[in-house]
C-alpha cells in the first residue's frame, strides 16, 4: 500500500447530450477503467470521488459517489471537487460537442433531412490544468486511432498533465484492452491486453509514484 493516503477524484463513463427529452449523443463507454480505478484506490486505502456518466456497473462500497449525466454537470462536479483533491483521474469520455439547441418536447419524425447544430463543450482536463495547484497531480486518457504517442504526448503538454494514459477506440467497452502510459520525465510504458482490474492496478501504481517525487 502506497505509504501516503490520498483523496482521488475520478471521472467514469460517457456523458450524454441531449437532443430532446428522450434522445441524446454518447460515445460506447462502459465506465470499466474508471470504476476499477476507484476500487483500486480504495483497496490501497485512499479516499476516493467517483464521478459518474451513466453506466450499467455497480458503484464500488467506500467511494463517494456523484452521480451526472451531461458533460456540463461533469464540469460543474469536477470544479466543486477539485480543490479538495490530491489527484485527477480523468477516465470519463466525455462528449466533445452537444447540441446548440436541445428541444423541450420530443421531436417528430419527418419525411425531411433533420440538421443538429453542434457547439464544443467545455474542455474539463484543460481547465483542471490550468488550475492545478502545488502538489496536485493530473492524469488525462487520450483514445488515439493514429499517431497514437505524438497525439498523446501533444496532450501531455498542451493540458499540463502529469501523466498520459493512451489506448485506440477498440478499449472502449472492452473487458481487456492495451493501454500506454507516460508520466512527464519517464519513456512510454506498454501493458498488453491487460484486464481493465489489471490494467487499473497498473496505472494506479504509476499514478502514486507521482506523488512520491514532492
Amino acid at each position: 500500500m502506497h505509504k501516503k493516503k490520498l483523496n482521488i477524484l475520478i471521472t467514469a463513463g460517457g456523458t450524454r447530450e441531449y437532443i430532446d427529452p428522450v434522445r441524446f449523443i454518447s460515445n460506447a463507454s462502459s465506465g470499466r477503467m474508471g470504476y476499477a480505478l476507484a476500487r483500486a484506490a480504495l483497496k490501497a486505502g485512499h479516499r476516493v470521488t467517483l464521478i459518474t456518466a451513466p453506466t450499467a456497473l455497480k458503484p464500488p462500497a467506500g467511494a463517494t459517489v456523484v452521480p451526472v449525466e451531461t458533460s456540463a454537470e461533469m464540469f460543474a462536479a469536477v470544479k466543486a471537487a477539485f480543490d479538495r483533491c490530491d489527484g485527477l483521474l480523468m477516465t470519463a469520455a466525455v462528449s466533445d460537442y452537444r447540441p446548440a439547441k436541445t428541444s423541450t418536447h420530443k421531436l417528430k419524425k419527418h419525411n425531411t433531412e433533420l440538421v443538429l447544430h453542434l457547439k464544443p463543450t467545455p474542455d474539463i482536463l484543460a481547465w483542471a490544468g490550468r488550475h492545478k495547484k502545488h502538489g496536485q497531480r493530473i492524469c488525462g486518457f487520450a483514445l488515439e486511432d493514429r499517431d497514437i504517442f505524438a497525439n498523446a504526448e501533444q496532450k501531455l503538454r498542451r493540458k499540463k498533465l502529469d501523466m498520459v494514459v493512451a489506448n485506440p477506440p477498440g478499449a472502449i467497452g472492452a473487458e481487456r484492452s492495451t493501454l500506454h502510459i507516460k508520466t512527464r520525465d519517464d519513456n512510454w510504458q506498454t501493458f498488453e491486453n491487460f484486464s481493465k482490474t489489471r490494467s487499473a492496478a497498473a496505472l494506479l501504481r504509476h499514478f502514486e509514484k507521482l506523488f512520491d517525487t514532492q
